[in-house]
């Protein structure tokens, strides 16, 4: 659809007088609108600037998409700061980015604006930081770091999240807040070169632009000796605190503040300090002037008044507890300021009922009035009667599809019924009949004055399509491991990485990484055998090996065994299951189609691949046995529902097990929402049905009237008969007992079945498993749901209190988790008389099965809204009014705890809160801060930061592969035990070589500054396999680093040399510049006909030397490199490649 599609002069006579009373400033009202109608105003009548302001963020968002849908254009979205009024040590950043994108939105001129109330109220910078880089611009590089960290970025090794940047060399890498990708920028001295964006998610190029524009990422700005002024401020307001307890808290935030204001780096929290910075300033200042447009003004007049009063409310509780200062009050206006701000402005009202209105009297009042078009809902003849009938009474009518596979079968639906149709003109009056549109608007309306019907794709499609956006997979994290790490040596065994080590010896300088061992042992392995190295990762802190010692090597022979017996088995059940024949399902599309239709939400990529796998396999000769992997929330169980409609359409039975009566419960209440239009009969089984109703259901199941059960371990027992069971759903199998697995693998054995679980499962594992055991992952959290704003505070009885009335005050519940059994009952009184408000239950692991279900069950079901417990909340659990989560001493939990403990908060729409709190007066650790500031750094949803993704991925493996091989994975660490699993699966084992290299082979530290970066490359560089893994390492340091010095490219060719030796089985290779040498294990080397092809290829420049043990020689070239080189091209020629 063109720009400016709509617009005043061709919608009509009170249209344009509309828009001349709002173009003079005239206050006006206009009554009797809809939603679609107000969205069509805010497009078509504002000539200047615009300021729509809704109650609240959900309106606001839906607002924005609809005046997009029908300018062809998207207004500046603006939303809130979460949290304003407590000083936090750190906060996640998503909340602050999206506001500090719409202000560079504004600043650029953005003519129309989207908001609520509350983002008005807050305070904004009095101008914006932009940093513009364009090709041939000089800038002075050798500043450039300093005023990036003054705009907010943080310098990092490498950009992995927005708001970081990195240099490298004359190499600018940044991810600017206000882009969907990050960019290189190449410098030439001063000047910049080239800007070069790639994908965030794959690395790949994107087109060079010309230029680029890198918005503050922060809203704090610092005039000069503005520092000194505000440490005044802060000690001179801590005579107000009168109580001891809160003047000693106050004084603590006074005290941490100056020390942070005494350096010129920006710091989390320094928004605390906004109220009192000469460069904040109010909403009218910074958009300037504008016309202020209210959407129904008596609800946003209401939710500015309990705005006033939350916070008053708030800032009295957290100043009495010494959480903050006078001057604190100043986060947000009183309506009092706000109304004083709003005077003598242009302002108008958009309103479905003719009423008072709020903010401004109007002097000029309009009764617009349309119709609401009705839902059609994939009911396409209802559609075409009415649009049939709209066109005999001369109506134009607009269909907004969606995108271009709908709008084309939209044409070919009414070219069947006769229903003549045109693409869109390029403006409103040359239409004369009915338009099919590719593009989204939510939904419509029809105008009776112009005779025209719009008609929306949320009025004629369950759901609308999936917008594009860009969503990061968990990727599968790189795992070299770091100095200070334990890490796993494949002959030697666990050590500790101490340190790197550059020593010089007569064959050339070789970096060597150092690893401590039990005893104090130092063993050194050079950096080009890095790949029998690897970050040692189980649950437990391992003990160090011996050097030199049998035990490792005994461990590992232990483990081989047990890999090989489990290979056979996995072999052997894979062989059973592909002869065993079982129930071929028909596929059954259209009704499926229908099933899916009703589905409420967008399905993620991964969702309907999963589904598309599951398919396949229920409607194959296969009996399936199928895992599905997915966080909670990402939509497994619809996954799982549409498995169990297709087995009912086929006249089966299905059944779902869980784990406990919780789960069971939470499934029984969502199928019954999700199968209520479609005719399937569901039932549930567990101990809370009494015996008599058990019976009766299991005489329904046993003739066929229960479609689909839903039940604990209940439903492995003897008395449960089905007449045809066609599909069995496990939702986490490995939290069920030894005994019920037995029962599980026997209906399994020719009984359709899919496994749920909530654990991620490790990539590598996954692709060992291959063929082995079916795999579906959903990694994509759904558009909807919102990261969870995470702070990490000090804890006192004030913010607890502040966190969870604000929470109850919303109608939500609260978790609290205190490790602690023993004392927990006492901390949770405590908790009772902080919090008399909300009514609190208690869970942990040690309470007997059933009080403790029925304690998360009150949870569940509302009854009550405080949960304080241990980290015994089991992860399947879905409890989407929980938005607040309070960890009591976070920094005594691991990351990966901390990880998924955030994961229990924020599964509903709301946004979520999560509280990491450390004790006042605890001096923390470098590895806990580490710890607790790593979950900030890592919070958009899916991202996984690398341990913790891969402590997580271990406890998946475990689940997988059971307690036993979980023990060896422990013993050996996880990237090991996983290489050898390969090895026995595949049958492949293969001989490391020694290496005797005279060159100098090592990253100098010119090249690659940061250690951590090094460790990286050199992991990358021993990885490589192939002429092909060559070219792309090359090509990624290049454009990292610049051009490699010798020492790197020798490096490199040494990798590849290796790679192609081992294949060879080559014992050893020596390398100088007089020539090469390649010794083999045995005389029979020799029978291996790739071999004898190379040497007789070969034969005029290498020679076989039989002296000793048969080894192939090569002759002298100009540098050692050369002859590595040459050796390669010998070894790549017998593997079959080129010779060149």
């Amino acid at each position: 659809m063109p720009k400016n599609f709509f617009s005043a002069h061709n919608l009509g006579a009170d249209w344009l007088d509309l828009a001349s009373d709002i173009r003079l400033g005239t206050p006006t009202a206009v009554f009797g609108v809809s939603a679609p109608h107000r969205a069509l105003i805010a497009s078509t009548c504002f000539e200047k600037r615009m300021v729509y302001v809704c109650d609240n963020a959900q309106t606001a968002s839906r607002m924005a998409e609809e005046i997009a849908g029908f300018s062809g254009e998207a207004p500046a979205l603006l939303s809130a700061k979460d949290e304003v009024l407590l000083y936090k040590d750190a906060v996640s950043k998503e909340a602050l980015f999206r506001r500090l994108n719409a202000l560079y939105e504004i600043s650029r001129g953005a003519r129309r604006i989207v908001t609520d109330i509350e983002s008005l109220m807050q305070l904004f910078p009095k101008k914006l930081p932009v940093l513009e880089l364009r090709e041939g611009q000089e800038q002075d590089f050798s500043s450039l770091a300093a005023r990036l960290i003054d705009m907010g970025y943080v310098r990092s090794a490498s950009v992995e999240s927005k708001g970081t940047f990195a240099l490298r060399g004359d190499i600018l890498d940044i991810f600017p807040i206000n882009c969907e990708n990050p960019a290189r920028v190449d410098f030439f001295g001063d000047e910049v070169e080239k800007i070069k964006p790639y994908n965030f998610i794959t690395g790949e190029r994107l087109p060079l632009v010309g230029s680029l524009s890198v918005c503050a990422a922060t809203d704090v700005f610092f005039e000069r000796g503005e520092r000194s002024r505000i440490k005044e401020i802060l000690f001179g307001e801590l005579s107000d605190f009168k109580d001891p307890a809160a003047y000693n808290r106050a004084a603590a935030i006074a005290g941490e503040l100056s020390a942070r204001l005494e350096t010129d780096a920006p710091f989390g929290g320094a928004s605390f300090l906004l109220p009192v910075l000469e460069n904040a300033v109010c909403f009218d200042e910074f958009i300037g002037d504008a016309v202020y447009v209210f959407d129904e003004t008596k609800l946003v007049s209401d939710k500015l008044d309990a705005l006033c009063k939350e916070h008053a409310e708030r800032f009295r509780r957290l100043l009495q507890g010494g959480e903050l200062f006078l001057f604190s009050q100043g986060q947000l206006l009183s309506r009092e300021e706000f109304e004083k701000k709003l005077e003598g402005r242009a302002c108008a009202a958009l309103q479905a009922f003719a009423s008072k209105t709020f903010f401004f009297e109007p002097l000029k009042i309009y009764n617009m009035h349309s119709t609401p078009v009705g839902r059609y809902l994939n009911s396409f003849l209802n559609l075409a009667g009415d649009v049939r009938s709209w066109r005999t009474n001369g109506y134009r009518v607009m269909l907004f599809c969606g995108n271009s596979s709908r709008a084309q079968k939209m044409r070919e639906m009414l070219s069947d019924e006769g229903i003549s149709f045109t693409d869109c003109p390029a403006e409103l009056t040359m239409l004369k009949g009915v338009a099919v549109l590719d593009e989204e608007l939510d939904r419509g309306l029809i105008l009776h004055e112009c005779k025209l019907a719009v008609i929306g794709t949320g009025d004629m499609y369950t759901k609308s399509p999936a917008k594009k956006r860009i969503r990061r997979k968990r990727n599968d994290m790189f795992t070299s491991p770091e100095v200070g790490d334990f890490a796993v040596h494949e002959t030697h065994g666990v050590g500790k990485i101490i340190g790197t080590k550059k020593i010089e010896t007569t064959d050339g300088t070789k970096e060597y990484i150092a690893l401590e061992y039990r005893g104090g042992d130092v063993l050194y392995v050079p950096v080009e055998q890095m790949d029998i190295l690897s970050r040692y990762m189980g649950e437990e802190t391992p003990s160090l090996s011996k050097i030199g010692g049998a035990e490792f090597e005994k461990v590992k022979q232990r483990v081989k065994a047990s890999l090989k017996a489990m290979a056979f088995d996995l072999k052997k059940l894979y062989a059973e299951r592909a002869q065993k024949r079982g129930f071929v399902f028909t596929a059954y599309e259209e009704l499926m189609q229908e099933f899916e239709a009703a589905f409420p939400y967008e399905e993620t990529p991964d969702q309907l691949s999963s589904i598309a796998e599951i398919k396949a396999d229920m409607c194959s000769a296969k009996v399936m046995d199928r895992l599905l992997c997915g966080d909670v929330g990402y939509g497994k169980t619809e996954v799982a529902f549409r498995a169990a409609y297709l087995c009912v359409l086929n006249g089966k039975q299905a059944a779902l097990m869980c784990p406990n009566t919780i789960l069971c419960r939470q499934h029984f209440e969502t199928a019954c929402r999700r199968f209520a239009d479609f005719g399937v009969n569901i039932e549930v089984l567990n101990r809370f049905k009494s015996p008599a109703e058990q019976d009766k259901i299991l005489a329904r199941l046993k003739n066929g009237e229960i479609d689909f059960i839903i039940g604990t371990h209940r439903l492995l027992s003897d008395d449960v008969k089905f007449r045809d069971l066609g599909l069995l759903i496990l939702d986490e199998e490995q939290r069920f007992g030894v005994e019920h697995k037995e029962k599980i693998k026997n209906m399994k054995s020719d009984v359709d079945c899919l496994t749920m679980t909530a654990t991620p499962i490790p990539r590598t594992l996954h692709m060992s498993l291959s063929g082995i055991r079916d795999i579906s992952t959903i990694e994509t959290p759904p558009a909807e749901r919102l990261p969870v704003q995470t702070y990490v505070v000090e804890e006192t009885e004030t913010l607890i209190r502040d966190a969870c009335i604000r929470e109850l005050s919303r109608g939500g519940q609260v978790f609290i988790l205190y490790n602690r059994v023993e004392s927990i009952f006492s901390f949770a009184a405590k908790i009772g008389e902080i919090v008399p408000e909300g009514k609190l239950s208690v869970a942990h692991g040690r309470m007997d099965k059933a009080v403790l279900e029925n304690s998360i069950m009150k949870f569940y079901g509302g009854e009550t809204d405080i949960l304080v417990s241990t980290t015994i909340i089991e992860n399947g659990i879905d409890l989407p009014r929980a938005n607040t989560l309070i960890v009591i001493d976070a920094d005594r939990l691991g990351i990966s705890q901390l990880y998924q403990l955030r994961g229990r908060v924020g599964r509903g729409s709301a946004l979520a809160h999560a509280y990491f709190t450390f004790k006042p007066e605890k001096v923390m650790t470098e590895t806990a801060s580490k710890r607790l500031q790593a979950i900030m750094e890592f919070t958009e949803l899916g991202s996984g930061f690398k341990i913790a993704m891969r402590d997580l991925e271990i406890r998946g493996a475990g689940s997988v592969l059971g307690r036993e091989q979980h023990g060896h994975m422990d013993k050996v660490g996880y990237e090991l035990y996983a290489k050898l699993l390969k090895e026995e699966l595949t049958g492949e084992e293969q001989t490391i070589a020694d290496l005797d290299v005279k060159a100098d082979a090592f990253i100098p530290e010119s090249y690659i500054e940061a250690s951590a970066s090094r460790l990286d490359c050199y992991k990358q560089i021993a990885e490589i396999r192939t002429v092909d893994d060559y070219k792309r390492v090359c090509l990624s340091l290049e454009e990292n680093y610049g051009k490699m010095p010798q020492e790197v490219l020798n490096l490199l060719v040494i990798a590849v040399l290796k790679s192609y030796a081992a294949r060879f089985n080559v014992r050893k290779i020596s390398v100088s510049g007089k020539g090469g040498r390649l010794e083999l294990p045995s005389v029979n080397s020799l029978a291996d006909e790739r071999l004898a092809s190379a040497l007789e290829h070969f034969s005029s420049s290498v020679r076989l030397d039989m002296t000793k043990a048969p080894a192939i020689e090569f002759p002298a070239a100009k540098s050692a490199r050369d002859v590595m080189l040459g050796m390669t091209k010998f070894l790549r020629y017998a593997c079959g490649g080129k010779a060149a």
